[in-house]
């Protein structure tokens, strides 16, 4: 009889496999990758909460929200990174962080072939609105040119078959003492037939909000100012109707060209004091702009006409100051826009700050902010609208 014994089992061959275990180095990897990960969900679920805390109880999250984009992108990442691994229960938790995110994209990508920018027959029902903030229209090269932006307003309803500039203009950062300051003045005077109507607001010394409109100005006003961000209303006689525009420069940012381009090449990630006096210039001045909406929200609630808020806001989809102005005005970007939306050119191009909202009474058919042209620091944007009849106003 043998002493060997043979033991048998009806187990599949194979079902005591057990998972191999990380060796040391994929240990260390996996802990900086989930730190790497938790780091870049909790700043994106700051982001998410931006919109709905004020600057003047946390005003350093209103920089979280400036880096939402890249924040979700960057989040999106590492959740295909854990698929990839089939860390199944981490890549769940990370899926979560981004479903929040879902609702915010309208707000900074559009699919191109839903949205239109094609020309269209002239409607006598619609009107074109451009925002622009020529920076006193010096271009890139820090030289004074009118004669460039003169070139560009010309043909900026570029919507319609006739090429024309659009029926209303608001300009930011407009110098009145630009060497052919005149030539704007000279170009609406040819296009509109010399039947052009205009209201201007001072900024500071000799740059003003400006608007110019095809049709006649009955009113206006001016809201705030000395620095600290800038409004102007103009009430607009368009056959019976009166339509309100608000032109606005908000309150700065206080980023640099220098703090733009070293956030950009990511130089200021070793400068800790420099970060700090970043943030902090950014939570005082985000105040300073929750102030100024504050006074301007009054105002646009009191308003018995329909009406069109555009301008250069200083802030991103993500804030606060937007949020308060979209919760009863409608972002033409998110109707109409096509593509990823930006409207101020350094910092990689990430920032949409210039607007085009709108009341009740109107209908987008078009948006565009125009990065063909390169001018100024910011692109200008423009939007048509058809104006809606037997609507509450």
């Amino acid at each position: 009889m043998s002493n060997n014994s043979e033991t048998y089992t009806n187990s599949p061959v194979g079902s005591g496999k057990r998972k191999s275990k990380r060796t040391y180095f994929g240990m260390v990897l996996f802990i900086i990758f989930l730190a790497l990960t938790i780091s870049l969900s909790v700043a994106l679920v700051m982001a998410y909460l931006t919109p709905y805390i004020s600057p003047s109880t946390y005003g350093s999250l209103t920089i979280v929200g400036i880096f939402a984009p890249i924040l979700f992108v960057s989040v999106a990442v590492c959740l295909l990174i854990w698929l990839i691994a089939r860390e199944w229960k981490v890549a769940a938790a990370v899926a979560l962080v981004l479903v929040p995110g879902l609702f915010h994209i309208s707000q900074f990508y559009n699919i191109s072939f839903l949205r239109s920018s094609d020309v269209m027959p002239i409607d006598p029902k619609s009107m074109t609105f451009l925002t622009y903030n020529v920076r006193g229209f010096y271009n890139d090269d820090g030289k004074q040119r009118v004669d460039d932006f003169v070139k560009y307003v010309a043909k900026s309803d570029n919507f319609t078959e006739r090429i024309k500039p659009a029926d209303v203009v608001c300009f930011q950062e407009f110098a009145l003492d630009a060497p052919g300051i005149e030539k704007i003045d000279s170009l609406f005077n040819e296009a509109f037939d010399g039947k052009y109507y205009t209201a201007q607001v001072n900024e500071s010394e000799n740059v003003v909000l400006k608007t110019y409109s095809r049709y006649e100005i009955i009113n206006e006003g001016s809201i705030a100012g000395s620095r600290r961000g800038t409004s102007q209303w103009v009430d607009i006689l368009r056959g019976a109707d009166t339509i309100r525009v608000f032109n606005n420069h908000f309150y700065t940012m206080s980023i640099t060209e220098d703090d733009s381009d070293d956030i950009a090449d990511g130089k200021i990630l070793s400068d800790g004091d420099r970060m700090m006096s970043i943030i902090d210039r950014v939570a005082h001045n985000s105040t300073v702009r929750l102030e100024h909406v504050d006074t301007l929200l009054q105002v646009i609630r009191s308003t018995p006409h329909r009406h069109v808020v555009v301008g250069d806001f200083n802030d991103t989809p993500m804030s606060y100051v937007y949020k308060s102005l979209t919760d009863n005005l409608t972002d033409s970007f998110s109707e109409q826009g096509a593509g990823f939306g930006y409207t101020y050119r350094p910092m990689w191009g990430w920032l949409r700050i210039d607007y085009i909202l709108y009341s009740e009474g109107f209908e987008a058919l078009n948006y565009k902010a125009d990065s063909d042209v390169t001018l100024s620091d910011h692109l200008p944007v423009v939007s048509r609208f058809k104006v809606l009849d037997n609507t509450a106003k």
